[in-house]
């Protein structure tokens, strides 16, 4: 079986597992907006990215590492070394949480969220012992077991969290069922990844754990700046804004981020070793057609989301303080165009081993993201939201001139992300004439509207892009269609 071949079967069974797992999980948030209000959930949130922030303070990029280098001869003793320090560091940020927690809730204005620490980060403790065991998975190219493991952990995250959120618990609910989630993910995981794969001792190597620090510290550095960009802005909306806010805020973000996350992360984890394990002079090529590939799935996803924004959000939340999901995801729509970019580039700049630049460049959307929302947030929070496009945009155009500097042709790269964009200007242009005659003929009931749009748009698109983009659209259906074959 050839690489690109084992690669789409990974991505097919990641995207699938993803797709199914996140409708559960957004099935479940949705129903929960009938049982708590905004402020609890943002309560919830603080408290949750709070725990995240010094969780990943605690990962130095030794999971990419054993990816990259931990195979072979030296596999046991670089998988003995990320396990070590994956549960070890975990300890040391658990205890600091518990410690720090009340004084840091204070700080963003919401104290109250300092009753979710404690089960918050139990959760994410629970996460870092499947960490290394998914990361020899990945370096297998077996995506099952995650897949299996994201859909029923939302399942029980689903099923737990409404359970008890309607028999009283508030926003404990949602602590509680991520503790259950966490529990199945990662015992589906060590089911899956032989104990002796991961758990095997060996001798603690200074010269090993100096060269994974200078692998994985840009890394990691580059990973707490990703995850801020992708967090940090809810803790400056309650600072700014308050815990109601946060509420709203973080459904439209979770909403907007569906492709991004369902789609595109998840065929950014197959690129990865995929990547490393081709030689050097063929690696711009691939970053190339996967560039283009995913652009084609994903900017349509994302487009349309916003487009639809205003029925979906009619139809699935009730009609009080939620609706204002529906503005705040016509804006936010945008980090979904731009995030799966800096995934694939990131991804080969893993496999080049040039994390420094993946350093500098999320350290700088960081900055811009919150130098945006300081700018901004005077105008009110629709307007706050724009920082995050501006942030991802901006980022995502100075990794395209990074990666041209390693030998990835500009041209290709501009084309294959232009295609699907007019494309997608043309489904635009279709759903918004179709809006006008609906509403014309006095058809405005949001269930109406949104089918009728969707059924519009995709046709159109798909039609446009066989046109504008007909080589990726045929190289996108001979992938799925040997993946499926296999």
């Amino acid at each position: 079986m050839s690489l690109a071949t084992k690669a789409a079967r990974g991505a097919l069974w990641t995207v699938f597992a993803s797709i199914g797992g996140r409708a559960v999980g957004v099935v479940g948030t949705l129903v929960m907006t009938r049982f708590l209000a905004p402020d609890v959930i943002g309560e919830v949130a603080d408290a949750t990215i709070l725990c995240m922030t010094l969780n990943w303070i605690t990962i130095w990029g030794f999971g990419q590492y054993a990816v990259v280098y931990g195979r072979g001869a030296d596999a046991r003793e670089v998988t003995w070394h990320a396990t070590v320090f994956y549960i070890g560091l975990g300890l040391v940020s658990f205890g600091a949480l518990i410690v720090l927690g009340p004084s840091l809730t204070a700080l963003f204005g919401a104290p109250e969220a300092a009753a979710f620490i404690p089960g918050s980060a139990l959760a994410i403790f629970i996460r870092k012992i499947g960490a290394v065991p998914e990361r020899v998975l990945t370096r297998e190219m077996n995506f099952r077991p995650s897949g299996l493991g994201l859909v029923l952990g939302e399942l029980a995250f689903m099923v737990s969290a409404i359970v008890l959120a309607a028999t009283g618990h508030g926003g404990m609910s949602i602590v509680y069922a991520n503790i259950i989630q966490s529990i199945v993910v990662v015992a589906l995981l060590l089911r899956a990844a032989e104990c002796a794969s991961w758990a095997t001792p060996a001798p603690l190597s200074r010269t090993r754990i100096a060269a994974m620090l200078r692998f994985g510290v840009p890394l990691a550095i580059q990973g707490i700046a990703h995850s801020a960009s992708r967090y940090w802005d809810k803790l400056a909306i309650s600072h700014y804004f308050g815990t109601g806010a946060v509420g709203t805020y973080n459904m439209a973000y979770n909403l907007a981020d569906v492709p991004a996350i369902q789609v595109g992360e998840q065929v950014a984890l197959v690129l990865m070793p995929s990547m490393a394990s081709l030689p050097r002079e063929r690696r711009p090529a691939a970053l190339e057609r996967s560039s283009a590939l995913l652009s084609l799935v994903i900017f349509p996803l994302a487009i349309g989301l916003g487009l639809v924004a205003y029925p979906l959000i009619a139809l699935l939340l009730p009609a009080n303080e939620w609706q204002e999901v529906a503005p705040l995801l016509a804006v936010l729509t945008t980090l979904s165009v731009f995030r799966p970019i800096m995934w694939v580039l990131s991804a080969f700049l893993e496999a080049e081993g040039k994390t420094n630049r993946l350093m500098f460049l999320e350290l700088a959307k960081v900055a811009l993201l919150l130098g945006a929302f300081v700018l901004l947030h005077r105008f009110g929070l629709r307007a706050a939201a724009g920082a995050v496009g501006f942030a991802f945009g901006a980022t995502a155009v100075a990794g395209v001139f990074v990666v041209v500097r390693e030998g990835v042709s500009p041209v290709r790269l501009f084309v294959g992300f232009m295609q699907p964009l007019i494309a997608c200007g043309v489904m635009a242009a279709a759903v918004t004439v179709v809006r006008l005659v609906l509403f014309a003929l006095g058809i405005d009931h949001p269930a109406a509207v949104l089918v009728i749009e969707i059924a519009v748009g995709a046709v159109v698109y798909v039609a446009a892009a066989l046109r504008v983009a007909r080589e990726t659209s045929r190289d996108l259906l001979d992938l799925v269609r040997r993946a499926i074959r296999r």
